[in-house]
């Protein structure tokens, strides 16, 4: 009861007892003075009593005083920006087509939040009176129950609501009771599907489209068919606050068995950040989240930036419902029966709010009414800098002369000027909307009897001004029309500083926030300081937190170290593990292993359900990194069985690599399978890929071709290009080339530039094998062109054997050339082995020479010996046989398996057409001894020859016979370019010619991935 009634009562008694008292000691005497006395009190006594029985008694504050909401805490009645700062990974890209394919989330983003605005609520819901809980329902348990009175804003049932209170803009024919619903059957039917299910989880929608698309209506008529007989329990949360109080520790349940409807219309990123996936995937167990957002809005969240990171990851669980600008053909006969007074050219809502009429009042205001345009353009900034509330009077009276003397500098700000300009911007057009909507002319009627304020001010704060969302748009120059505009206008710069100073500081929050998705940078840098230097409790380290966003982003990690410290010092309960996990990232990437791992450590035993396991993580990866594998593997099994929907099935990918690492297989494998069975859109692809590898190792093809394929099947293009690569090497080592081939078509088609040259590069190998010689040659090429370093010299290589086999003998000559220049340790001295065989035949003897001194001092394990065995072969045709000797002699000498037996034997034709028959014949033997089986034979039969001649009959006897068990017949002549040459002698001995392009087409290494 206020206490003017109580008074007034109070004094109605006394005076009604003193006239008693003045009647009887006067006996009388002072009759009319006892008369006054006497009637003033009962006045007081009615008056009070007709206050009393009207209920115009009941005070809030007492309310507030009084009741406690569901849980037992008070009701706060002030915006707090108590939001969900979620805290997200961003995954390193997976390794360029590599097998084993590892998470590493190394920066993790913190998202931004919004605080609501004390004023009046966007969408000037009336604030409800608190209220007795009934009866029936007072003993809850452990779940508490929703109620009216549960929070600040509204929470009716959804008969009580009126259409306009949920955020269709109130045109004339929605004010008179008049605004029949244009059917919308693909949205209409869509949504139908998506609502009508009642079982847990419950379905989370957001309606996607242009501004005045119709997205508001179509929800409402939306939810009114689905559940109109049901009649839930709606909520429409005030601001942030409001939110977080309802859906944190534990949504509430609905009074009844049927969900309840959290209403998110005109969703912003700032508006998410009070929610994360963990609170959504609790509230859609016992209710619908239903929403709107413009489509700009959307794509905004979804382009990347730190701090919308908690947006996205919050729509990744919403389910988006676009819906068109345009009416269908169907939906324009439709409107014009039911509208037939409107043109609808675009958007329903268009034509009923006037849309066209009201753009081009507000052009022609610039010359017309430039005080009223100003007014106008100040709203519009101000809401596009983050002010979602509806701007107070005093507010506009503070930009408008910035705004003036920017349209015209002989006016001079006047407060005349002014309030002619609102009234010009307050002036409905026909359909009864204006570019400024003062928030009781909108609301208030509508808002009697519904247990708000009669002023439409949501309760509380000064009325403000709200500009509709079609000019905000259009000034964005975004799609008004369903067509896009040419170029948005910028936010007047100076605008920014004057409304930080005129709004509080959850205001200067919101619009830090905004300022940051905008790329202001100053002013997003302005409001967040102002905000931080407050020392508000919740606020600033909230504040502190997004300003260490922000610096780290501008690469000033000194300040945004400062910045995370201080909301870690703050001692905040919800900021404080973020700030921390935050914190040990910057300080990882600085190198500061041990106060990264201090942070980590922290944020990990604050014990945040949400930061916990991802700090877990972030703290297995640092762990692991610096060797610690026992502390990894805790840490990543902390967090891979914490359930996080996000991060347990990414940590569970970390565990299996390290596992696998250990040798731990059957580890790593349950590991790898626990992540991709998880379902988790991130983890499953990456996981699918690394189990794909594990099980190629151990010889399970089958499974590995399943695991590849579903990770192609996935759809991820971070991932599809690996698994396809991948996958085409498997199915080409099981002889389906078809299948293989498609395989790697697909990794080049996905332009992964990581993955594409590696691809392009086994995509060719497989189109030589098939002969299809052009196709194959593109291949290559698109490989060299990629300019990966490791690659490259591979494809060059490839692209010049493939040349020469055909019989294009200069561009072989560049490709092997360009293998050879790019020093690559294993694919150079390979080309300039080749490099030189192919200029031999070219007769270019000075060319072949430095390509083969090159590759001999390459030091190559392989090459050098076959090098300097052709060195050896082409100096001795040139009848250098000093060269020759020594080249034969270092590769005969080297112990290579291949070229030590061969340049044996052409060491030992050397020394015997010298004359040094005992150099032959100790290089023959060792020919001979090394057993290979392409040389024993030519070895052995020329050693034979050789004692012969020296009357060693026994021992020619001997080397013949060996020739013969060798497999000895004929040897008959083959071409010079093979890599051994043996022809028969004239004498009818067997001997061999100088092999002098050994291994002249040295095959490529596997070209797998």
């Amino acid at each position: 009861m206020r206490s003017w009634v109580r008074t007034l009562a109070t004094a109605g008694v006394i005076l009604v007892a003193l006239s008693a008292v003045v009647e009887t000691l006067t006996r009388g005497s002072m009759r009319p003075i006892v008369g006054v006395l006497g009637g003033l009190g009962l006045i007081a006594l009615i008056v009070a009593a007709l206050g009393w029985v009207l209920g115009v008694g009941e005070s809030e504050t007492e309310s507030a005083e009084e009741d406690d909401d569901v849980l037992g805490r008070p009701v706060r009645r002030r915006a707090r920006a108590d939001g969900d700062e979620a805290v997200e990974e961003a995954e390193e890209p997976v390794d360029e087509a590599e097998p084993d394919v590892e998470v590493e989330p190394d920066i993790v983003d913190e998202e931004a939040e919004e605080v609501r605005p004390r004023a009046a609520a966007r969408r000037h819901r009336g604030r409800m009176r608190r209220q007795e809980e009934p009866a029936d329902e007072e003993d809850v348990g452990p779940q508490r129950r929703l109620s009216e009175g549960t929070l600040n804003g509204d929470v009716r049932r959804l008969s009580q609501i009126k259409d306009a209170e949920l955020g269709p803009t109130a045109t004339r024919y929605m004010l008179r009771g008049r605004a029949p619903y244009v059917r919308r059957p693909a949205a209409d039917g869509r949504l139908a599907s998506l609502l009508k299910p009642d079982r847990a989880p419950h379905p989370f929608v957001v309606v996607v489209g242009e501004a005045k698309a119709g997205k508001s209506r179509t929800v409402v008529e939306a939810v009114r068919s689905v559940y109109g007989q049901r009649d839930p329990m709606v909520v429409i949360p005030e601001d942030g606050q409001d939110l977080a109080n309802l859906l944190t520790p534990e949504p509430p349940a609905a009074p009844d068995r049927h969900p309840w409807v959290l209403w998110l219309d005109d969703l912003t990123a700032a508006d998410l950040a009070h929610l994360s996936p963990e609170i959504v995937d609790r509230t859609t167990q016992h209710a619908v989240l239903i929403g709107t957002m413009t489509r700009e809005r959307w794509d905004e969240i979804h382009s990347g930036s730190e701090i919308a990171e908690n947006a996205r990851a919050v729509l990744h669980r919403a389910t988006k419902v676009p819906l068109e600008f345009h009416l269908t053909a169907s939906e324009r006969a439709e409107a014009a029966q039911l509208y037939p007074q409107e043109r609808v050219t675009g958007s329903i809502g268009e034509a009923l709010v006037g849309g066209e009429q009201l753009t081009e009042r507000l052009r022609m205001g610039r010359e017309a009414e430039p005080a009223g345009y100003a007014i106008v353009q100040a709203a519009i900034d101000a809401r596009r800098a983050g002010l979602k509330r509806p701007i107070t009077e005093s507010e506009l009276r503070r930009l408008y002369p910035l705004y003036l003397r920017r349209i015209r500098i002989d006016l001079d700000p006047t407060t005349a000027l002014f309030a002619q300009g609102m009234a010009w911007a307050t002036e409905p057009v026909a359909s009864e909307v204006a570019l400024l909507t003062r928030v009781s002319d909108r609301v208030g009627d509508r808002a009697q009897g519904d247990g708000a304020g009669g002023d439409g001010s949501g309760g509380g704060g000064p009325a403000g001004f709200e500009v509709l969302d079609y000019l905000v748009a259009a000034e964005e120059g975004r799609t008004v029309d369903g067509e896009e505009a040419s170029e948005g206008r910028p936010i007047f710069d100076p605008m920014w500083q004057e409304l930080l100073s005129a709004v509080p500081i959850d205001d200067a929050f919101d619009i830090g926030v905004t300022a940051c998705l905008r790329g202001v940078v100053h002013a997003a840098d302005a409001a967040l300081r102002k905000v931080l230097e407050s020392g508000h409790p919740d606020l600033a380290p909230r504040a502190a937190n997004h300003l260490g966003l922000l610096l780290r982003e501008q690469g000033d990690l000194s300040g945004a170290r400062s910045a995370f410290q201080r909301a870690v010092d703050s001692g905040h309960p919800d900021v404080v593990p973020r700030a921390a996990n935050n914190l040990g990232l910057l300080l990882r990437q600085q190198r500061d292993v041990a106060g990264a791992r201090s942070a980590f450590q922290r944020a990990v035993d604050a014990g945040n359900s949400d930061v916990a396991p991802r700090a877990a993580n972030n703290l297995g990866l640092l762990l692991r990194e610096q060797g610690d594998v026992s502390g990894a593997r805790m840490a990543f099994q902390r967090a891979a069985e914490s359930g996080h929907s996000d991060v347990a099935a990414l940590a569970a990918v970390n565990l299996g690599s390290l596992l696998r690492d250990q040798g731990d297989i059957a580890g790593a494998r349950a590991a790898f399978q626990r992540a991709v069975d998880s379902g988790q859109p991130e983890a499953v692809p990456v996981a699918a890929v690394n189990l794909g590898s594990l099980l190629r190792e151990q010889g399970d093809t089958m499974g590995a071709r399943g695991a590849f394929q579903r990770a192609v099947d996935s759809g991820d293009p971070a991932v599809v290009p690996v698994a396809a690569t991948n996958l085409g090497v498997l199915l080409r080592d099981q002889g389906d080339m078809v299948g293989a081939r498609s395989a790697f078509q697909r990794a080049v088609d996905s332009g992964h530039p990581s993955v594409v040259p590696v691809a392009a590069l086994n995509l060719g190998a497989l189109l030589a094998e098939q002969e299809d010689i052009r196709a194959a040659e593109a291949a290559y090429q698109l490989a060299i062109d990629s300019g990966r370093a490791d690659v490259v010299p591979m494809a060059a290589f490839c692209r010049a054997s493939l040349l020469k086999q055909h019989g294009d003998i200069e561009g072989a000559k560049q490709a092997y050339e360009l293998a050879a220049e790019s020093r690559h340790p294993e694919i150079a001295p390979m080309a300039l082995n080749n490099l030189g065989a192919l200029l031999a035949d070219q007769d270019d003897l000075d060319g072949a020479r430095t390509a083969y001194q090159r590759a001999i001092e390459s030091g190559h394990q392989e090459v050098a010996a076959m090098a300097a065995n052709n060195l050896g072969a082409l100096l001795a045709e040139h009848d250098d046989l000093a060269g020759a000797q020594a080249a034969y002699q270092v590769a005969a000498e080297s112990g290579h398996p291949n070229a030590a037996p061969v340049a044996s034997v052409n060491l030992g034709m050397l020394l015997e057409k010298q004359g040094d028959v005992v150099g032959a014949r100790e290089a023959y033997r060792r020919a001979v001894d090394s057993g290979h089986p392409d040389v024993v034979q030519a070895a052995a039969v020329n050693l034979g020859v050789l004692l012969r001649e020296q009357g060693d009959l026994a021992g020619a006897r001997t080397a013949f016979h060996m020739a013969i068990d060798s497999g000895f017949f004929d040897i008959p002549p083959v071409k010079p370019s093979s890599r051994r040459v043996l022809l028969t002698e004239q004498s009818g001995a067997v001997g061999a010619q100088a092999a002098h392009q050994l291994a002249a087409d040295i095959p490529p290494p596997s070209a797998r991935t």
